[in-house]
């Protein structure tokens, strides 16, 4: 007996259970609209329904007694079915690049500018390094990305309701979606690819294809329903999913985290200045994007690689944003890394040619010689005694010439030279590289002086300093064309041999530590030994005996 009372007990429970959800399953059909000031059923019926006599099906259904005097707050539920649906056109918000549409039934394509408005069947085809975005009714965003094709399938609205009916085929490539909340039970936003379709109520998510029409799925924001193979996932965000054609969704995996960028300057003043991340250990690949605007909805530039680092485009100085996101062995792309930056490289500073950097100058400043920026029409330039230039000593600006004669910048020690370019419209770009330079004095010309040698040699010698070589030479001829004699001296003399019946040159100079070559000195002649033939001899042996 009890038995049996649990077993009734039981089934009448479910059929209270069933009754009371069948309602909210009915309601969830049906559009429910809260009366304002004003409303009547006929008016009600006449903006939003798909003819005007549903007004009396309207009130039978919800028991309207006084369909003229409705009161303020009263909901009325209406069926969907009984809605007026009408085709709202998708507009192109900004193109950047290069893009194509072809309209439905045409088989030729045309240029897609902004402000163009697409209509059912319609395509949209982006070039390399392009992107397009395209604003649905509901101000739902599509950031179309560079190389992709999308088909719309259906663009529609439920009369003024705001519930928006979006539909649409990614044939190729990659695509971004802000998708803006569902109204209604009539709202809907579906994209279907070769392999998948993914339906949204509001979120935001990335969806690709590859070359052999797989998909992959990254929900960065809410939820999003995905099927293939006739079974479907639900991907929560901060997971992804792939679908290959036929078999059902891969179970959603976590995305991998935003890298951690490496210090950004301020203001970055070099073109094609280097961005850096830390490395990712289950990052196979790394995507790099660059926008004008913080949305990201066009992408100026992109670039996927497997380094940890990447040199940003040649664009206009200015503001932008850049973002970037690590891969994984899946191809499933991870969570973003934002960064604003503030590009002011132009016009960029010329190369430095003359003097070299640390060059070592003798007796005079530099004459200073650099390349020709070429968007420059003036430069500045500054030399100054510190590397920091709070003592400047030179800043000569609006020059029109390649080279700046700083010979009479002659007083000795080290200093410090830069320059920066000037555009036509008087905007100074970056300052360029700091080099340094040293002036040192000249060194004094060496005269030698030739004595004889206790040896029988004769002995030239001159003053040196302690961090000086130098260079001997002993010649034939005063012009020293024909040497005999080019010597290398860590000493500051020479040993000669004493030679009979012609005369020859000597002349020499210092050379300084950093290699720096000092005058010649004056020429020395050394006279031969007399030749006075036996006579000569015979006074010498005389001499000698003597001097015992």
């Amino acid at each position: 007996m009890n038995n049996l009372l649990s077993s009734a007990s039981l089934r009448s429970f479910f059929l209270v259970l069933v009754l009371q959800l069948l309602p909210v399953q009915l309601w969830a059909q049906d559009w429910v609209y809260t009366v304002v000031e004003g409303d009547s059923l006929w008016n009600l019926s006449e903006k939003h329904l798909d003819r005007v006599t549903r007004f009396e099906q309207v009130r039978k259904l919800n028991g309207i007694q006084d369909p003229e005097n409705l009161r303020p707050g009263t909901r009325v539920r209406i069926p969907l079915k009984w809605i007026r649906s009408n085709a709202v056109p998708a507009q192109v918000s900004s193109v950047t690049g290069s893009a194509q549409m072809i309209r439905a039934g045409a088989t030729v394509p045309e240029p897609l500018q902004q402000g163009a408005m697409l209509q059912l069947g319609d395509k949209v085809i982006t070039a390399a390094e392009s992107s397009v975005a395209i604003r649905f009714a509901d101000d739902s965003i599509l950031s179309l990305q560079a190389s992709s094709q999308v088909q719309f399938d259906n663009l529609s609205a439920h009369g003024e309701t705001g519930m928006v009916d979006t539909r649409m085929n990614l044939i190729e490539g990659r695509m971004i979606t802000r998708v803006t909340p569902a109204v209604g039970p009539g709202s809907r936003f579906e994209i279907q690819t070769p392999s998948a379709i993914s339906a949204v109520r509001g979120t935001e998510y990335r969806a690709s294809v590859a070359a052999n029409g797989g998909s992959n799925i990254e929900v960065l924001h809410g939820k999003v329903a995905v099927s293939g193979g006739r079974k479907q996932a639900l991907v929560k965000s901060g997971y992804g999913t792939q679908v290959e054609t036929g078999k059902a969704p891969l179970k959603p995996r976590l995305l991998l985290p935003a890298p951690v960028l490496e210090p950004v300057p301020a203001v970055i003043e070099q073109l094609n200045w280097r961005l850096a991340w830390a490395e990712m250990d289950k990052a196979s690949g790394y995507r790099v994007e660059v926008s004008d605007n913080a949305d990201f909805d066009t992408i100026l530039w992109q670039q996927r690689g497997q380094y940890r680092y990447s040199a940003l485009p040649d664009v206009p100085d200015g503001s932008y944003h850049i973002r970037v996101r690590a891969i994984d062995d899946l191809g499933l792309e991870g969570l973003n890394a934002d960064q604003q930056i503030l590009i002011n490289a132009r016009p960029q500073p010329p190369l430095q040619l003359k003097p070299r950097d640390a060059q070592v100058l003798r007796g005079a400043g530099p004459d200073m010689l650099w390349t020709q920026s070429e968007d420059a029409t003036s430069y500045r330039v500054q030399v100054a005694r510190d590397e920091n230039f709070s003592e400047l000593i030179l800043d000569e600006s609006e020059l029109d010439s390649d080279r700046y004669d700083g010979t009479a910048m002659a007083e000795l020690g080290t200093y410090y030279w830069r320059l920066r370019s000037r555009a036509a419209d008087g905007e100074e770009g970056p300052l360029g590289a700091v080099r340094s330079y040293e002036v040192k004095p000249m060194p004094a010309a060496i005269d030698a002086a030739v004595a004889a040698d206790d040896d029988g040699m004769l002995l030239a010698s001159w003053q040196g300093a302690e961090d000086q070589t130098f260079q001997a030479q002993l010649a034939s001829d005063k012009a020293f064309t024909q040497l005999l004699r080019d010597e290398q001296l860590s000493e500051p003399q020479i040993a000669i041999e004493p030679m009979q019946g012609k005369s020859r040159y000597l002349r020499v100079r210092s050379i300084e530590s950093d290699g720096y070559q000092g005058p010649w000195g004056a020429t020395q002649k050394i006279a031969p030994i007399p030749d006075h033939g036996i006579w000569w001899v015979i006074m010498v042996g005389v001499l000698g005996v003597l001097a015992l």
